[in-house]
């Protein structure tokens, strides 16, 4: 696995979460360098591993590329989702929570 810094995944979901949403939720890429947005904070964190103790309560999955893309903007998330490019999966209430956006 990457490391942070090297990971573009990581990179565009630190700027696309921009607010806490009370949840842990999952992007796994089919080519293994997923990570998990701990939103339970007042800004969410991005990690390597999934967290301790806590599954996560949605999931995403899709190619790298396709939640890079995802990730760019509320716009290219609702495209990637609509046209199976990335799947949504578990409490699908964590997405209304979600401000889904570059931050400022």
């Amino acid at each position: 696995m990457p490391e942070e810094r090297d990971n573009p995944l990581c990179g565009a979901a630190k700027q696309f979460f921009a607010a806490p949403f009370g949840a842990v939720l999952a992007l796994l890429s089919e080519e293994g360098d997923s990570l998990w947005v701990d939103g339970r904070k007042d800004t969410p964190t991005i990690l390597l591993k999934p967290p301790a103790n806590t599954e996560p309560a949605c999931v995403w999955r899709g190619k790298r590329d396709s939640l890079i893309r995802a990730l760019a903007s509320n716009r290219a998330f609702e495209s990637a989702y609509v046209s199976g490019r990335v799947a949504v999966a578990g409490d699908i209430s964590v997405m209304s929570r979600l401000h889904l956006g570059l931050k400022k």
